[in-house]
């Protein structure tokens, strides 16, 4: 499935797209590069006819100059997305099997082989470091076969849905996330998501997604001197007004009060 050599066209260790600008259409773009871009924080989209697939941090981009998709910086984000990228060819075959098999979005352990053979040929390209074409080759040789692993091995195809999802609003709760946008990640509409994540888990994610976040408020209330604004941010509440009514609802108490609670010498 790979040509004699990859080609390495291209490649960045970190960047950062904060503009709805920043808009790829691979349909128009020419070359036959394919191209690996990993979420570093904060979240792309990636569009391919009538859906979208969100791209937070832990997952990557699969893609093919000249496919009908476009990536771009949502309008509606948060925050920045910062990601990591290379561009290469040689692998057209494989390329396509992957992105059919496991779709446009995948996750990627961040300390694994993968990641790490992503951001050292990315370093090295930056620092115009490779000895020659062959040492490119060579290293664009190993991050596909560790990918292959990934995308392919028991740890992949052992995690149902319900699950990647409960590991990614752990991972990630106190970032902007939406159960839309997660059910996008793992290919599927959020009513089906929903469906199987109450199968599994016994309530919906976005009650999952809730409670992660208020058991990180009710940590930062009790550990820290944060004003009650700073707190629902960093729990990933989308404003302060939605967080103190999502609190007090379950806590019976106003985040203040409940700080005060827990000081020592409280009654």
């Amino acid at each position: 499935m790979l040509d004699v050599l990859l080609h390495l066209h291209g490649a960045a260790p970190h960047e950062t797209a904060a503009s709805p600008a920043y808009r790829w259409i691979n349909r128009v773009r020419q070359g036959r590069g394919l191209i690996l871009q990993y979420t570093l924080q904060g979240a792309g989209r990636l569009r391919r006819g009538r859906r979208t697939h969100a791209c937070p941090p832990g997952h990557a981009l699969l893609m093919r100059e000249g496919d009908c998709t476009e990536y771009f910086f949502p309008p509606d984000a948060a925050a920045p997305w910062t990601y990591c990228w290379i561009n290469f060819s040689g692998a057209e075959t494989l390329w396509r099997h992957w992105i059919r098999r496991h779709g446009d979005v995948v996750p990627l352990d961040a300390d694994g082989e993968t990641v790490r053979s992503l951001r050292q040929i990315a370093l090295i390209y930056q620092g115009k470091g490779f000895q020659d074409r062959y040492h490119a080759s060579d290293l664009l040789g190993r991050l596909l076969a560790s990918l292959g692993r990934e995308l392919t091995g028991p740890a992949a195809s052992g995690t149902s849905p319900a699950q990647r999802a409960l590991e990614i609003l752990r991972d990630h709760h106190r970032r902007p996330l939406n159960i839309k946008e997660l059910a996008g990640t793992l290919g599927l509409s959020r009513e089906h998501l929903t469906r199987l994540f109450i199968q599994e888990h016994g309530q919906p994610p976005a009650t999952t997604l809730r409670e992660l976040r208020l058991a990180t408020a009710r940590r930062l209330l009790r550990q820290t001197v944060m004003p009650v604004h700073a707190v629902a941010e960093q729990s990933g509440f989308g404003s302060t007004v939605h967080f103190c009514r999502a609190f007090k609802s379950t806590q019976g108490l106003t985040a203040e009060a409940y700080r005060r609670s827990r000081r020592p010498g409280s009654a």
